[in-house]
């Protein structure tokens, strides 16, 4: 009791002031603007025609097709988050610390011929002034691939377990089979000299000369002699697939046991009789022999998928603009649902 009145009595009096409880709603009110008044999205705008017909002509020159719309719709769509990492790696500031970009616009600079004399720093400083950062499509992808390593540096992927890797490994069986390999060193006889091709080899086998002997009888050949563990496909880049189906022949029939002679075998180039030291005929892969191949897979799977998902997640921060081409809407399909991702 304080003067004959309840200490609560006291404090309800002091609180009972007209600009304490100004003060107290205006702090409510400050803590809660960002709910009720947000600060508005930076909006990431729809491309131009002009830019859009550059990524269709684009295609067209990669692969000699007209996309269609979907094919449209989906490097659109990979253009404008382009778009939207370039805005937010501005935002963040990362022009400004790179030393890539720092040296480019040096570059540009002395290159234009401006602000000669000045020092490095200067130089710089009045390249982001004049906005060249903006223009420059080598700095352009640098930030953009800087903003890709941060976020996935704040979302790092998953890295495969040995369960993974075991089930890729059940799943690509047929395709990580291993090809059949060769080892051989050849005579080579232009197609001119075929008529005494048959004749040289049957001195040859005659002498019973060692191949580095009889070499010595056939002609030069670009790719080299001899071949080492060669695989279908690179013998067929360096002969042309018809040796290769030649040399498949030839080795069926002879039931390879040791080393031994075959040919002629045809080629794009004229004969060949092969000294075949090795043969490894086709076989299922062991998990040891593709283990570093599927981790490799894995991981760069697993990053695209981290990346997409932030990507997804950083573009419910700003206003993406309703993309449309020719009046109508454009729905890519190949975007990630931030909420799949989570």
């Amino acid at each position: 009791m304080v003067n004959g009145k309840p200490a609560r009595w006291r404090w309800a009096a002091k609180l009972n002031k007209p600009w304490l409880h100004f003060m107290v709603l205006g702090a409510v009110l400050f803590q809660l603007q960002p709910v009720f008044w947000p600060e508005p999205k930076t909006v990431i705008p729809p491309l131009s025609e002009a830019r859009i017909s550059t990524l269709q002509e684009q295609w067209l020159a990669s692969t000699g097709r007209q996309p269609t719309i979907e094919q449209t719709a989906n490097f659109i769509a990979l253009a404008r988050d382009r778009d939207m990492l370039l805005q937010r790696a501005l935002e963040l500031k990362f022009h400004l610390q790179d030393p890539v970009i720092y040296l480019r616009l040096i570059r540009n600079m002395n290159f234009l011929q401006l602000g000669e004399g000045l020092p490095d720093a200067e130089l710089f400083h009045q390249a982001l002034s004049m906005g060249l950062h903006l223009d420059d499509e080598v700095v352009k992808r640098r930030l953009i691939q800087l903003m890709e390593q941060q976020l996935l540096a704040d979302s790092p992927a998953t890295q495969p377990s040995a369960a993974d890797i075991a089930a890729a490994f059940a799943t690509r069986q047929a395709e990580l089979r291993r090809p059949p390999v060769y080892s051989f060193e050849h005579l080579f006889f232009t197609s001119d000299q075929a008529a005494e091709a048959a004749a040289i080899f049957a001195t040859i086998a005659a002498q019973k000369l060692d191949v580095r002997s009889a070499r010595q009888l056939g002609s030069p050949f670009m790719q080299g002699h001899q071949f080492t563990r060669q695989t279908p496909n690179q013998l067929a880049r360096n002969f042309g697939k018809g040796f290769v189906m030649g040399l498949e022949q030839a080795v069926n029939q002879s039931r390879m046991t040791q080393p031994q002679w075959l040919g002629p075998i045809a080629s794009a180039y004229g004969l060949h009789y092969l000294w075949l030291t090795e043969f490894e005929p086709p076989h299922a892969a062991e998990l040891r022999e593709v283990e570093r191949q599927l981790i490799i897979d894995l991981e760069y799977a697993a990053e695209n998928r981290a990346l997409q998902c932030a990507i997804a997640m950083l573009r419910e921060h700003y206003d993406m603009q309703q993309q449309t081409l020719k009046g109508n809407e454009l729905t890519p399909t190949d975007g990630n649902d931030p909420q799949a991702c989570q």
